[in-house]
């Protein structure tokens, strides 16, 4: 069972834990997300020149 999954039946048990359960999603979305960064930017040297976006 995946933290999702996990999550989905805690807050199904306790409805009341709402915020918790929705702030550890938060937090597993956020290392995912990071991790894909490191894994496809950074470990591949990818220099981003982000100039032209700020005109």
């Amino acid at each position: 069972m995946n933290l999702h999954e996990e999550c989905l039946l805690n807050y199904l048990r306790y409805p009341d834990d709402l915020s918790n359960t929705t702030e550890l999603l938060k937090l597993n979305n956020l290392i995912l997300e990071q991790k894909f960064l490191l894994k496809n930017f950074l470990s591949k040297n990818i220099k981003l020149n982000f100039s032209s976006a700020e005109n």
